[in-house]
């Protein structure tokens, strides 16, 4: 094994243990060496991200993605970092393009609708939430989102349905759930007696009209 290889796979090692700031410290050694290593500056990001240093991680996959920019982890990890900085408009371009490459992924559609969410634009939230949901059924996370999201666009049918679907997979985040999910109930329930008041009304004024047509006997 060459000496770059070695360096490599120790940098890996260390991060795999959590050992995030000495991957850091033996990656940026690697790439000096190596300034042309997709996979040095790829981990480079991972380790930096881990590390709690997302501005220059998002760097570190810049120089990834200059080297060859068709790779999936490279542009769902820079939408993280950026997401982590409360960039969404660039994490949303990163997820995009990360969608592109591997439509199939549920994390990304799930990740995607977070920024849109926070873009307040709500059925782009749930679109690809939706697209999440189909790829991965039990996909409880992606589940709570898009109940959340038809909260917010006042669906509040669908935000208790799927709230329900998202507790039943996983009850830790019936808490969550519990913070709007009373206000969609009363306002269904709202609905119903209007709907019913509604109606009451058209059965009362077609029977006064019946009144009104009966011949005089």
């Amino acid at each position: 094994m060459s000496d770059g290889n070695e360096q490599l796979r120790k940098a890996i090692e260390e991060i795999q243990a959590g050992m995030c700031e000495e991957a850091v410290k033996t990656l940026h050694e690697f790439v000096k060496e190596h300034p042309d290593s997709l996979e040095g500056y790829y981990n480079l990001g991972y380790a930096l991200q881990e590390a709690g240093k997302p501005e220059e991680a998002i760097k570190a996959y810049d120089e990834a993605l200059s080297i060859d920019n068709m790779i999936f982890e490279i542009w769902f990890n820079k939408g993280n970092a950026l997401y982590e900085l409360y960039d969404y408009e660039k994490a949303r371009d990163c997820y995009e393009r990360a969608a592109k490459l591997n439509p199939d992924d549920p994390e990304v559609w799930n990740n995607l609708g977070n920024c849109y969410s926070r873009l307040t634009e709500g059925q782009k939230a749930i679109e690809s939430y939706t697209r999440a949901v189909a790829l991965k059924p039990e996909y409880a996370e992606a589940l709570y989102n898009k109940a959340n999201a038809h909260f917010i666009e006042g669906e509040h049918e669908r935000a208790v349905v799927y709230g329900d679907l998202a507790v039943k997979l996983d009850p830790s985040l019936k808490p969550h759930v519990d913070q709007w999910i009373g206000v969609s109930i009363r306002n269904l329930d709202a609905q119903r007696q209007h709907e019913e008041y509604e109606e009451r009304k058209k059965k009362a004024n077609r029977t006064e009209a019946e009144d009104r047509n009966r011949p005089v006997e």
